[in-house]
Formats: structure tokens, C-alpha cells, sequence
């Protein structure tokens, strides 16, 4: 499956921004399962772009001359096979890969209890794909999908007390279940296709160490990853991997419009 993206991001401000500097994370990562046709991103600012130390890339853009509005856009293609992200031991022990262990370390996002430790020996009953996914359901069942009830600074536990959030706090409840019981898990952020909504087209999952290699879980939809998922960046949380983050001097109050666009290319 090919998928076209079209993303916006616009930031008005009601002072004059004097600088800033944004870090980036909207470029795919190339993978035996996607593979990047032709993407560009650009934005207000002087941007470049680098291989972080997970394979991702990140790009930083600086704002150095005054403005009241900043914009960063992305277009591109991609190319999607049905089975998503089998990486074995392997591929994964090459140089400059971060092992697998790495994703056991709890987070303040994803920091566990010994309650989401015992429903998760509760409802992972096997460590296999069909196992991940009725562990994911079951989470859905508890945290019902609730856009509002929490905020990018919410964390698993905030998620899981509320019993309510959406897709990033999903992720970062099973990220905490799984890391509990010892499976290393990270965390997804990407787009997913059919999705009207920027917020829901906008999307994050998780990928869990089991049989070999990474697995991706959509807890939102409850289902294992396949090929209308395309894969931004992967980190411990939403913080390590956020679309668009930043600082600046003066600007004021902020408002930002979001646009995306996430279809099928036609044949």
C-alpha cells in the first residue's frame, strides 16, 4: 500500500516572537516494511536533519528573525508491506542500534504500579501476538478512548486513575505494563490512514519485544500493526519522540490550526 501524507502546522502569536528553535520528528524511518518514496519537510526557519541515536530522524529548526507566525509542513509518500517491522536479534545487535534492554527503563510517563502490574499478569496470559493484542483490548476496555480527559503532560498512572485518554495514554499504559513484567516495549509515534480527525490521523502505538523481534500494538484499535501505519520515530515516550517541540523568546499567547491529510495513493 502507498500512502500520501499532507501535514500542517501553524502557530499565530499575539507578541512578537524574537527567536526559537523547534525539534522535529515528522520524517519516516526507512525499515524493511516502509519505505520513504519522496518526503520534504519545511518550515519558517532554517531546518537540518540527522540520525538520532535510535535511527530516527530529527530535525531542528532556529528562528532568528522576528515574526508573529511559524509554520512547519510536511509532504510526502510512502510505501507499506502488510506484515510491519519484523527486525530479528540480528538486525538489531548491529552497530549503533540501541539493545532491546534499553526499553525495560520505566519513565515519569510510564511509570508502573503494582496495580498495572497485576492486570497485566492478569491479561497477558502468553508472550505472543495474539497475546499483546487481548492484553491491549483489555486495556481499552479500562481506559476508555476520551479526547480532552487528559494533556501531553499526563502520564500513565494519570491515564490509568481517570480511567480515560487517548491514544498516547493507551500506549503509555501497556508501555508500563509490559516494562513491569519484563518485556521490553517503545514507544510509536506516526500516521495512521482512514483517520478524518488531524488528531486521530496523528496517532501512537507501541512496539513490544516478542518472538524475535518488534511487534507493533495499536491499543486504541486493539489490533496488531499492519500496513496503514506509518512509523515517525521511536523512543521511550511521547516526550523522547513528540512531533513538534520547542522553545522561544516573547510570542506572547499562542494558538496553532493543525491540518493532516493521510490517503491512499491512487494506482
Amino acid at each position: 500500500m502507498r500512502l500520501i501524507v499532507e501535514h500542517q502546522t501553524h502557530y499565530e502569536y499575539s507578541e512578537v516572537v524574537r527567536y526559537a528553535i523547534e525539534r522535529i520528528y515528522l520524517s519516516p524511518i526507512e525499515s524493511p516494511s516502509q519505505r520513504v518514496i519522496r518526503w520534504e519537510l519545511s518550515g519558517t526557519g532554517e531546518i537540518w536533519t540527522q540520525a538520532d541515536g535510535h535511527g530516527n530522524q530529527v530535525s531542528m529548526m532556529v528562528i532568528s528573525k522576528p515574526t508573529q507566525q511559524i509554520s512547519i509542513s510536511v509532504s510526502g509518500e510512502v510505501e507499506l508491506h502488510p506484515r510491519y517491522q519484523e527486525i530479528g536479534p540480528s538486525l538489531m545487535r548491529q552497530a549503533g542500534a540501541v539493545p532491546v534492554e534499553h526499553f525495560l527503563r520505566s519513565t515519569p510517563l510510564t511509570r508502573g504500579s503494582a496495580d498495572l502490574q497485576a492486570f497485566g499478569r492478569t491479561h497477558l496470559l502468553a508472550l505472543t501476538r495474539d497475546g499483546l493484542v487481548a492484553l491491549a483490548s483489555a486495556i481499552e476496555d479500562r481506559l476508555v478512548y476520551t479526547p480532552g480527559a487528559t494533556h501531553v503532560g499526563s502520564s500513565a498512572l494519570d491515564a490509568w486513575a481517570r480511567g480515560a485518554g487517548v491514544c498516547q495514554d493507551h500506549a503509555h499504559v501497556m508501555l508500563a505494563i509490559c516494562r513491569s513484567l519484563g518485556v521490553p516495549a517503545r514507544y510509536v509515534s506516526g500516521y495512521l490512514a482512514g483517520e478524518a480527525r488531524a488528531s486521530e490521523a496523528t496517532h501512537a502505538w507501541l512496539e513490544c519485544w516478542a518472538e524475535g523481534r518488534w511487534i507493533g500494538i495499536d491499543v486504541t484499535h486493539r489490533c496488531e500493526v499492519a500496513d496503514r501505519w506509518i512509523r515517525l520515530a521511536v523512543g521511550s515516550d511521547y516526550e523522547s519522540v513528540s512531533p513538534i517541540r520547542g522553545v522561544r523568546r516573547g510570542g506572547g499567547i499562542e494558538s496553532m490550526r493543525v491540518l493532516v491529510s493521510v490517503r491512499q495513493a491512487s494506482v
